[in-house]
C-alpha cells in the first residue's frame, strides 16, 4: 500500500466509481466522516467489492434498485452479483450494503415494492411528502435474493437511506480503526483471489470453492476435521460449525455427489 508525501498509509481503499455522478450515496458521505475523523482512505479503481478496510474488511455497495434491477434485468444480472459476492468472500470479513431497504414499501397483494426517491416537508404544515417509483417484483423474491445472499456467508447490512448507511459503514471502519496499535492489524489488500502461498491456503481455497463456503468457513472446517477429505467424508457434521446449516449441507451434497455433465453432453 502506497504512502503519501507525509508517509502516512491509507486504512481504507474506495472504488473510484463510487465517487462519481452528483447524487449524494453512502460512500460519498462516509468519505465526509473520514475526512473529519482524520482516517485516511485513497480513492482508485478496485477489482473486489466497493470499500476495502483493514483486517480482510471488503464492502460491496447496493441500492434496492440494484437488486431489483439483477433480479428483472438482463440474464447477465444474478451472474454477476454472484461473481460480485464470490469475491467478496476471498476476504475475511465481507459485506453487502443494501441501501434504502429499510425505507422500502413492501405490498404482497400487488407483488411489488415502492421505494422513496423524495421527501419534502409540506410549506406552513408538520408533515412531509414521499414520491416513490412502484417495481413490479414481490417482496419475497427480494427477499429470498437476499437471503441467499446471507447463506452464502456475507453479512447483510440494512440501510434506511445513504446517510443512514454511512454510519454503518463508518461504524465497521472505525471499529477496525480502533485497532491500529495491535501488533496483527493488517493493511487493506487489493486482490482479485486468494494468494496461494502454502499447502494450507492451497486446502482453504479448495473448501471455499463448495457453495455457501467462505475462507473462514473453510478455516474453521478444517481445523475441526483435520484435512479436505475428512471435511468432505463428514458432511452431515458440518451444523457443527457455527453459521453452517442445512441449506448450505444440501448444497455441497449437491455439489458432489451430483453425477457431472458436461456443457458439451446437454441437448445430445
Amino acid at each position: 500500500m502506497q504512502t503519501d508525501l507525509f508517509g502516512n498509509v491509507p486504512e481504507i481503499v474506495i472504488d473510484v466509481h463510487e465517487t462519481k455522478g452528483k447524487r449524494m450515496n453512502s460512500v460519498k458521505h462516509l468519505m465526509s466522516m473520514l475526512d473529519k475523523a482524520g482516517v485516511k482512505y485513497i480513492v482508485e479503481k478496485i477489482p473486489v467489492g466497493d470499500i476495502l478496510g483493514m483486517n480482510g474488511i471488503a464492502i460491496e455497495r447496493k441500492t434496492v434498485n440494484d437488486l431489483v434491477g439483477t433480479l428483472k434485468g438482463s440474464t447477465i444480472g444474478v451472474p454477476r452479483l454472484k461473481r460480485q459476492v464470490e469475491g467478496l468472500l476471498q476476504y475475511e470479513k465481507p459485506y453487502l450494503l443494501i441501501e434504502d431497504i429499510l425505507a422500502i414499501r413492501r405490498d404482497p397483494s400487488k407483488g411489488c415494492i415502492y421505494i422513496p426517491f423524495s421527501t419534502k416537508q409540506t410549506k406552513g404544515k408538520g408533515y412531509y411528502v414521499t414520491l416513490e417509483h412502484v417495481r413490479f417484483i414481490h417482496p419475497s423474491s427480494l427477499d429470498g435474493l437476499i437471503n441467499s445472499i446471507r447463506e452464502m456467508g456475507v453479512e447483510i447490512l440494512e440501510g434506511f437511506n445513504a446517510l443512514h448507511s454511512a454510519g454503518l459503514l463508518y461504524g465497521i471502519i472505525m471499529e477496525e480503526s480502533k485497532k491500529k496499535e495491535s501488533s496483527d492489524q493488517r493493511l487493506p489488500i487489493i486482490r482479485t483471489r486468494k494468494g496461494i502461498e502454502s499447502s494450507s491456503d492451497e486446502q482453504e481455497f479448495f473448501i471455499a470453492g463448495i457453495p455457501g463456503v467462505n475462507v473462514i468457513r473453510a478455516r474453521m472446517l478444517l481445523k475441526k476435521f483435520g484435512s479436505p477429505i475428512e471435511v468432505i467424508n463428514r458432511l452431515d457434521e458440518w451444523t457443527q460449525i457455527s453459521g453452517i446449516g442445512p441449506k448450505t449441507v444440501i448444497a455441497a451434497k449437491r455439489l458432489l455427489f451430483n453425477e457431472y455433465e458436461s456443457d458439451n453432453d446437454i441437448g445430445n
